[in-house]
């Protein structure tokens, strides 16, 4: 089976798996899915996890800190753009820190925790399950990759 193939096939067995556990437990499943492919952008593997977990959810950080910073200027109609615009310069110097390099992930932990009505926690567990969700579904393309037998010799190679 050819990588891709495997990975497809990978990731359509733990997407349908993801879509039905979230729905289960009231997690909003974009989150996740969002998280992941964030996590294959990052370059994969555990680096990947590293590079989109952590800034990720330093992002949902940030967001938290411009809507809370916003707050404190009650009132001041252009108090929520100018927290945005100090904490999207903070998200890119941030990555100074090589864990923290994935400038993207970043915006998508904002992004996300936005669109998710500020709710820190959930964005944060789905940040984390589709970083865990994308390393699993490369790790078990790799596995079923491997696992295929090598072509048998032709008698005119024997």
């Amino acid at each position: 089976m050819r990588a891709l193939t495997a990975t497809g096939l990978t990731v359509g067995v733990l997407a349908g798996l993801w879509i039905w556990v979230s729905g289960m437990v009231g997690l909003p499943p974009w989150v996740a899915v969002i998280a992941w492919a964030g996590f294959f952008a990052a370059g994969g593997k555990a680096a990947g996890v590293v590079k989109m977990g952590l800034s990720g959810l330093v992002g949902v950080v940030w967001g938290w800190l411009a809507v809370l910073g916003a707050g404190l200027l009650a009132g001041w109609t252009g108090a929520l753009p100018v927290a945005v615009a100090v904490i999207a310069f903070l998200m890119c110097v941030q990555a100074n820190w090589v864990h923290l390099s994935f400038i993207p992930g970043a915006f998508i932990g904002a992004a996300c925790l936005f669109g998710n009505e500020l709710n820190v926690w959930t964005t944060a567990i789905c940040i984390v399950v589709g970083v865990v969700l994308g390393y699993v579904s490369e790790w078990s393309a790799a596995a079923i990759t491997k696992k295929e037998p090598a072509p048998s010799a032709s008698p005119a190679q024997a």
